[in-house]
């Protein structure tokens, strides 16, 4: 068995020798202690030369000539146009700070547990989203994702469906109405969608849009979880804590979560990649199991599923072998048909009519989309996870574990977003959003790199960093939110 080293929260190391076999480390306290000068150094540099190259990307999209962006005038960025700050913004202040003290205790103060830890992050984190939906001063933005309105363009327009056919005719019908649905969305996704979104509004009442789109908020900020998972997996409790709480700081996940869908799919995207990495440590079947049923779930939902199911087979049969890799794939494969035949059984969903009915996109291919769909999620992601979290990607982090399937991943969205959407059905200028199940996977790359820059530096002053990277994040979120408009 090779030697796995982990980091607990306040600095100590756990060394696992061999079976059976822990040793503990003292923790590493005060700033005196020795650290590499490339960990000292490095992580700050990348944090400027990344926002440099990022701003110069933006500045350069806005003053090359027109790309045919619609009615967007500002590429790459999906939102129109349009600078404002109301004063509203300023209750990000109290919030943001609470979140970066949040950032700061749980990965100074071993005492927190990990349930408590996550709960904070959680709930912290979806009371700053809710304030950076307030930027641009109009409240309808925490609700305008959840509007029953007719003309509304996003899935609730056609919410109506599903109370007038009920559940399963609405479900096993999907695939022959899709052109009678309004809302673009609702067409090229599953019926789960629409499923999902009738339940809630009968568990809180269609006339409570605030307390839906807090249930969304807290789904999709859930996914915190996911990210303290990964990073625990590969690089102790600390990490993961440290991952969880950049996740939730991160601009996309404040500016989407009160108002798109794609946060609530990131979910469970990211659970499962997160249960196939668990699994592939521990090479464990049940496990594997587990996160084939979940993204069987998500695939009621999402066809984006498909790049969950290829970027764990190939981290599967890379890090475990031929042999344990197939168990492993069996057992999630079994998850995941067991699950879409309950589905089918259940409620008529058919996932092969489903995407056979879906349509392609719309826009004509530019190969300007090459940079500018990996840049515009960049952007979203915010620089701590923009620079750190990518950086995580490639370089070996001492005492952690690689992060496989998230570069797998990354890799293959970054190669599919450069093919023609006639054959992707990718609009480009979206992947802000519908790529928003990366961000837990490279916010859990940026807490592996976080803790070991800070590791050495004492509890407090580590800390200190993380809440410095939280405020950059928020602050990121800030400035975005008030110069787009940004739907849903």
């Amino acid at each position: 068995m090779s030697e796995r080293t982990g980091s607990s929260v306040d600095g100590s190391r756990d060394v696992s020798a061999g079976p059976g076999t822990t040793v503990v480390e003292p923790p590493v306290t005060g700033a005196a202690q020795p650290i590499e000068v490339r960990w000292r150094f490095w992580p700050l540099a990348a944090l400027v030369l990344v926002g440099a190259a990022l701003y110069g990307f933006w500045w350069y999209s806005a003053n090359r000539p027109p790309i045919g962006f619609g009615y967007f005038a500002r590429p790459p960025i999906y939102g129109i146009w349009l600078p404002h700050w109301d004063e509203l913004a300023l209750t990000v202040i109290p919030a943001g700070v609470v979140l970066a003290a949040v950032g700061w205790v749980i990965s100074s103060w071993r005492r927190v547990p990990s349930w408590l830890a996550l709960s904070l992050v959680v709930v912290s984190g979806v009371a700053t989203a809710a304030t950076i939906a307030l930027v641009r001063g109009q409240s309808l933005d925490l609700t305008r994702g959840v509007s029953t309105d007719p003309e509304a363009p996003y899935y609730t327009s056609d919410l109506h469906f599903v109370y007038e056919l009920g559940l399963r005719e609405f479900v096993e019908r999907h695939p022959e109405m899709n052109a009678e649905f309004h809302s673009y969305s609702s067409r090229t996704h599953p019926a789960g969608v629409l499923v999902f979104l009738y339940l809630l509004f009968r568990v809180f009442g269609a006339s409570h849009s605030l307390r839906i789109a807090t249930a969304i908020a807290l789904l999709a900020v859930a996914a915190a979880v996911a990210t303290w998972l990964i990073g625990r997996t590969l690089g102790g409790e600390r990490a993961g804590r440290i991952g969880a709480v950049l996740f939730v700081a991160a601009p996309g996940p404040l500016m989407l979560a009160y108002t798109n869908l794609d946060t609530v799919f990131a979910t469970l995207m990211t659970m499962s990649a997160a249960l196939f990495v668990l699994a592939i440590h521990r090479r464990s079947v049940p496990l594997a199991a587990t996160a084939g049923a979940v993204l069987g779930v998500g695939t009621v939902m999402t066809f984006a599923t498909s790049f969950i199911v290829l970027a764990a087979t190939i981290a599967v049969l890379v890090q475990t072998g031929l042999r344990t890799g197939a168990r492993l794939l069996a057992g999630a494969a079994g998850g995941g048909v067991l699950v879409l035949a309950l589905a089918w059984l259940l409620l008529g969903f058919d996932v092969f009519a489903a995407y056979q009915s879906s349509p392609g996109a719309a826009r004509a291919y530019d190969a300007y989309w090459i940079l500018a769909s990996p840049a515009a999620w960049l952007i979203y992601a915010g620089l701590p996870l923009a620079a750190l979290g990518v950086a995580g990607l490639f370089l070996k982090v001492p005492g952690a574990g690689r992060p496989v399937l998230p570069l797998v991943l990354v890799s293959i969205m970054v190669v599919w977003a450069a093919v023609p959407p006639e054959l992707t059905k990718l609009r480009p200028g979206e992947v802000e959003r519908t790529w928003a199940f990366l961000y837990p996977l490279v916010a859990a790359s940026a807490g592996l790199v976080v803790d070991a820059w800070t590791r050495r530096l004492g509890r407090w002053w580590g800390g200190a960093i993380v809440a410095a990277l939280v405020a950059l994040s928020v602050g990121q979120a800030v400035l975005l939110q008030g110069l787009w408009d940004n739907f849903f």
